[in-house]
């Protein structure tokens, strides 16, 4: 085991996007993953900061088991963090999260019974929710079907190249065949 004096580790869970996800769906979607920060005590300059490896786990142990510990009290998640939909204020995210709602899909999805611990306008909230998701689909569909006709409308404009160089080219050997064929009724 190496000698780890002076050397410490901070693990964190960090959402990190995921671009297919985001792409697909029209909305930011992010995942869970948990990140190391390394670093030497009394030296600013020398940090690591990148997703945990298994040797990590096993070089700094001890942090990672309370990391560990103290990060299962919230599950990792998938879907739209709050923070990233822009109907909510900033104190309603920390309201929401305090009754372990992180995500929008999570607030869309909420039981009556849920519904209560958040009090008045819970119903608005999750309305809302709910229309962002269809939208946001919707909105991907959309999104991809534009995508799809820019593609064809590029491969279109490659074959109308195409055809023009080869009746450029039908011309040129046309006319090639013709001074060829005068040549012959001359002689």
């Amino acid at each position: 085991m190496p000698d780890n004096t002076g050397i410490y580790a901070s693990f964190s869970l960090e959402p990190v996007e995921q671009t297919f996800l985001t792409e697909k769906e029209g909305r930011p979607i992010f995942a869970d993953k948990e990140f190391v920060r390394i670093f030497i005590a009394g030296d600013k300059h020398t940090e690591v900061y990148r997703e945990v490896t298994d040797n990590d786990k096993q070089r700094f142990a001890d942090a990672y088991k309370r990391f560990k510990e103290g990060a299962a009290a919230r599950e990792q998640l998938t879907g739209t963090p709050l923070s990233q939909w822009p109907y909510l204020k900033p104190s309603q995210i920390k309201e929401l999260e305090a009754i372990n709602i992180y995500t929008v899909e999570q607030l869309a999805a909420l039981s009556d019974t849920a519904k209560q611990k958040i009090g008045m306008g819970a119903n608005e909230l999750t309305a809302a929710a709910r229309g962002y998701l269809a939208t946001a689909e919707n909105s991907s569909a959309a999104s991809a079907f534009a995508a799809e006709n820019e593609r064809l409308k590029g491969e279109v404009g490659r074959l109308q190249e195409q055809m023009k160089e080869m009746a450029l080219r039908f011309e040129a050997l046309e006319r090639e065949g013709e001074g060829k064929g005068r040549g012959r009724q001359a002689a």
